[in-house]
């Protein structure tokens, strides 16, 4: 593994959390501990990482956003196709069609 892909999947690794055990970050983490400016690198972004989540938690939640959340939750319906009944007669009449013609 390159250091540049190494940096690109650290990117996304998030400290404190279970990301360690994952093959594609372990290997990633292995290649910046073997590169002393990837791992210089990967240290300041675990401290930005680190930084931003503490700000995060200092911000208020506002009460009941987790009901308004779910209240406006509507879901959407995706059609599919082959289940409507013009499709399926379609398709009957060309295994019909075929099976005679066979």
């Amino acid at each position: 593994m390159t250091s540049l892909l190494a940096k690109e999947i650290l990117l996304r690794y998030r400290p404190g959390t279970t990301d360690a055990s994952d093959p594609e970050f372990a290997e990633a983490l292995e290649q910046a501990r073997r590169d002393p400016e990837l791992g210089h690198w990967f240290e300041q972004q675990k401290a930005f990482q680190n930084a931003m989540r503490g700000q995060f938690r200092q911000l208020p939640v506002p009460m009941r956003l987790q009901e308004e959340i779910l209240a406006a939750y509507r879901p959407t319906v995706i059609p599919v196709w082959w289940r409507k009944p013009a499709f399926q007669t379609l398709a009957a009449a060309a295994a019909i069609v075929l099976l005679t013609h066979a």
